[in-house]
């Protein structure tokens, strides 16, 4: 009987392994699709992208039938690639994230606050790169930042020493940025160096604001990690803040021109003194501050103040008109008085210059100390309302014309009787909004209870001369110490009509 061959009977762990093959051939095809690469970053094989590779092709994996083996095999390939690669880069340079940056610029030492957002690679002592710095405006309570960069420069070089400058170029500051509340157009350098201990980076900024005719020499930044700055937040490199001594021994004044050594600078100032000068009676000081870019004799001229004095009779006063000083460029700046640092006391050098002024008047002529007033016309406006918030103790009242405080007002400071005074909706210079400046500074005098009147002129920014002798009507009615309601609470009889006094 011949034999037959037995039947075929599959074999289903052959069956198994088969199946298992197809469905890994299957979805091997998928993962090489171009649109997997695109998800990819379309790597090169090169490695520089493989942990992206490998987690994008991990998740296609997990979508394909059969996800389990596939997605291990894939991610298996990348983990392969990445070890031919070799061990990813450690960034010892500088932290990538958001830092906080303090500014201060040489103009009137302004400050002002940026965020900046970093990504960089070195190593510590031996450089690197800021692969991208991009800067955005910060709000003055950072509860606001600008949707996009207002400056982004990339692949920056970094030296060993940790040195590095980044140009930005145009550079607009936002209004909600800028200490004025008006926007500032800048071109922008940034020259640093980077902390790699502290995770900081600190220096110059360098280039100008045109609007001011400004260099930015001498303005200085300090970044620090975002969330670790302090208040008052740093400026500079410089790890203490520089205090300044008063005047010890006074020069003889005489009427005219007349310089001293103080805060370390030579100032000038202009001093006018009345026929009864030589006397004893008890005389008050008015101080007139002149605007951007002027002096002191100009400013006298422009506002009639000798006229004034000389025709005061019943009550006769000292007339000062203080010049500013040169700036790091050994050229008087645009931007005069120092109001926008956010420094009040002994170690800002214009509040010691007025601190001495007054000491070496008084130690030769008759003050009465309680009667020592303040005035002054757009960056002399400024100057006026900084010296009344951080003077109050010392200033009986003050008048400012196109004036304004770029800072919190102080809880502390005395209630001084002001004259705010300003042109309107017109009032601007150096493309900057002094209408906005006098309403806010408004409404800083209202929220502290500080009486005020004001006077709105609408004619731009300008010195009214017909207004400057009822600023001394307002000035000399008010003295430290002084009893009663304010002299000027029910009304400004005989002032202008355009000047008021706010109901409450």
């Amino acid at each position: 009987m011949t034999s037959r061959p037995a039947p075929f009977r599959p074999n289903a762990h052959l069956i198994t392994l088969l199946v298992g093959a197809l469905a890994i051939g299957a979805c091997g095809t998928e993962a090489s699709t171009p649109a997997a690469a695109t998800d990819a970053g379309a790597t090169d094989g090169t490695g520089s992208d493989a942990g992206d590779a490998g987690s994008t092709d991990a998740v296609a994996g997990s979508d394909t039938a059969g996800g389990d083996a596939a997605g291990g095999d894939t991610a298996g390939n990348a983990d392969a690639k990445s070890a031919d690669a070799g061990p990813a880069k450690v960034n010892t340079l500088l932290a990538d994230g958001p830092y906080f940056i303090g500014i201060k610029l040489s103009l009137a030492g302004t400050q002002l606050r940026l965020k900046a957002v970093v990504s960089a690679e070195g190593t510590k002592g031996a450089g690197g790169t800021l692969r991208s710095f991009d800067i955005y405006g910060l709000g003055a309570a950072d509860d606001w930042v600008s949707e996009a960069p207002i400056g982004a420069v990339k692949d920056v070089a970094v030296k060993a020493d940790g040195t590095f400058t980044a140009s930005f170029g145009k550079v607009t500051i936002p209004a909600k940025s800028s200490p004025t509340g008006t926007p500032v157009d800048s071109n922008l350098a940034v020259v640093g160096t980077v902390d790699s201990d502290n995770n900081t980076f600190c220096g110059e900024l360098t280039g100008d604001i045109p609007a001011f005719e400004a260099n930015l020499k001498g303005s200085t930044f300090k970044a620090v990690a975002f969330g670790k700055q302090v208040d008052p937040y740093q400026v500079s490199c410089a790890t203490t803040i520089k205090l300044y001594e008063g005047i010890k021994t006074c020069p003889t004044l005489k009427a005219g021109p007349n310089t001293f050594k103080s805060a370390e600078f030579d100032r000038s100032f202009v001093l006018n003194l009345p026929a009864s000068a030589t006397g004893t009676a008890k005389l008050p000081l008015v101080f007139v501050y002149h605007g951007n870019g002027g002096n002191a004799a100009g400013m006298l001229t422009a506002t009639g103040w000798p006229a004034i004095q000389t025709g005061e009779t019943n009550d006769p006063f000292i007339l000062i008109a203080p010049e500013t000083t040169a700036d790091v460029n050994g050229s008087k700046p645009v931007l005069d008085w120092r109001y926008g640092e956010k420094v009040f006391d002994t170690d800002n050098r214009e509040l010691v210059f007025f601190d001495d002024m007054i000491k070496c008047v008084a130690s030769q002529y008759s003050v009465d100390t309680n009667r020592i007033y303040v005035t002054g016309m757009s960056g002399g406006g400024m100057m006026t309302t900084f010296l009344t918030a951080n003077r109050s103790k010392v200033i009986a009242a003050s008048a400012p014309f196109s004036g304004g405080y770029l800072h919190t007002w102080p809880k502390g400071a005395a209630k001084v009787p002001m004259l705010v005074i300003w042109g309107g909706a017109g009032d601007s210079a150096f493309s900057q909004n002094f209408d906005l400046l006098a309403k806010a500074l408004i409404k800083s005098l209202t929220d502290a209870g500080t009486f005020f009147a004001q006077c709105n002129h609408k004619t731009g920014h300008k010195i009214p001369y017909t207004l400057v002798p009822h600023t001394w009507t307002f000035l000399k009615a008010h003295a430290i110490g002084q009893a009663g309601a304010p002299p000027f609470e029910l009304g400004l009889p005989f002032f202008p009509s355009y000047c008021s006094v706010p109901k409450k």
